[in-house]
């Protein structure tokens, strides 16, 4: 039985180093993101500059 708890635990090591990834991706993400709508600061008919 107890092997079987030590199974579960190394699951949710996996399972947090995993979460932990992503998180850090989508916070990435969104900093990006933010910071190509405060560089942009024009009206959004089209995704990009002409120049680019």
């Amino acid at each position: 039985m107890g092997g079987r708890r030590g199974h579960s635990t190394a699951i949710g090591k996996f399972a947090k180093i995993h979460h932990d990834r992503r998180v850090s991706e989508i916070r990435r993400l969104g900093v990006t993101i933010r910071e190509e709508q405060s560089t942009s600061d024009g009206p959004k008919t089209e995704g990009r500059p002409a120049a680019g």
